[in-house]
């Protein structure tokens, strides 16, 4: 681990004079208990994000995926079938706890969000917006959030029918490109890549969990960055992934779970991060950092003051791309690596 913090903190406090900014705080996947098929709801549910809502507050924008619907009743369509198949159920007075925590919208682009058809995405849709939160992913392609002046769209991309999907590269980038010609600042989020432990590490691949197929995420994050996206923000394996700088631009593979009542959380799985992102107002990334949780199974949320999060996220990082990697210290503060420059410079 990188552990020169003196020159961290000097740099970042360079780069808070040289430029305006806005930070932009991303988490993963958010499923605060259900209540289908048969009762698996918190018994204390405000204190989901206590310990950590005081991070979740620290900046101008703050954002998760929420999987499942925040409804009640409904039919449920898919066959569940336990270590295959789930559906989720959140009743929609749980959306006050998302409130309470700092979030200020909500990614609804995902494998859940039709588990109980029409009914439960207008349910959740109703339940975000009576609480004031944004919302993209069903029925509203694009979330925007003005910023002291600053217009940031947020555009949702998964794997699910209903959804633009990744796959359709070329599509993906149309759509982008006009999005970026009428708003200051674009954050992509996508839903895709393996599941589990055995896709902690990110390739430029096409991937697929259990037959699925689920996108080459490094091919999208790239192109939708080509067309003008300044920050893309990933969910949807259950683990963290390694972060990469691309064009000045940040890169999430994936944030993990963050909070996911009753999943086994045991390993990486139950590695939370908070990652905070400060660009400039044209997007270009200055620094950031993984604040490092932790959640176990059928417990709440909590710092780690071991920094697991940031410390695997660092690893992963070097691995997957050596060349395009930022830099993290043991603290989880991220800084863009040095260029090179050619001699002729």
């Amino acid at each position: 681990m990188n552990k020169t913090i003196p020159v961290f903190t000097i740099l970042i406090f360079f780069n808070l004079l040289i430029a305006d900014s806005l930070s932009v705080i991303m988490v993963g996947d958010i499923m605060m208990g259900s209540d289908y098929p048969g009762n698996n709801l918190t018994p204390k549910p405000e204190c989901i994000f206590q310990e950590v809502s005081a991070y979740l507050n620290d900046a101008d924008l703050t954002l998760g995926n929420h999987e499942g619907t925040l409804s009640e009743g409904g039919i449920c369509t898919k066959k569940i079938e336990k270590g295959k198949c789930y559906a989720f159920r959140t009743p929609p007075a749980y959306v006050s706890y998302l409130v309470d925590a700092g979030f200020d919208g909500m990614n609804l682009a995902n494998n859940h969000m039709n588990d109980f058809g029409a009914g439960g995405i207008e349910s959740t849709i109703k339940a975000l917006t009576d609480a004031g939160l944004k919302y993209c992913g069903a029925y509203s392609r694009i979330a925007r959030i003005d910023i002291r002046g600053t217009t940031v769209a947020v555009m949702s991309f998964a794997t699910s029918p209903n959804a633009d999907m990744i796959f359709e590269i070329e599509k993906a980038q149309e759509f982008v490109a006009d999005v970026a010609r009428e708003n200051d600042i674009v954050i992509v989020s996508f839903h895709g890549g393996g599941e589990g432990v055995k896709y902690l590490h990110t390739a430029d691949t096409f991937e697929y969990y259990m037959g699925w197929p689920r996108g080459n995420v490094v091919k999208f994050a790239h192109a939708v960055i080509d067309s003008g996206a300044d920050c893309v923000w990933g969910h949807g394996p259950h683990v963290p992934r390694a972060l990469e700088i691309y064009k000045d631009r940040m890169i999430a593979y994936s944030l993990g779970n963050f909070f996911t009542w009753g999943f086994n959380l045991g390993d990486e799985r139950g590695y939370a991060p908070i990652l905070k992102v400060t660009m400039d107002t044209v997007g270009t990334f200055m620094h950031g950092q993984i604040i490092s949780a932790l959640q176990r199974t059928y417990q709440y949320l909590q710092y780690d003051s071991l920094a697991r999060a940031a410390k695997l996220m660092q690893g992963l990082c070097e691995d997957d791309f050596p060349e395009t990697c930022p830099l993290i210290n043991d603290q989880g503060y991220i800084l863009p690596r040095p260029k090179v420059l050619d001699q002729g410079d």
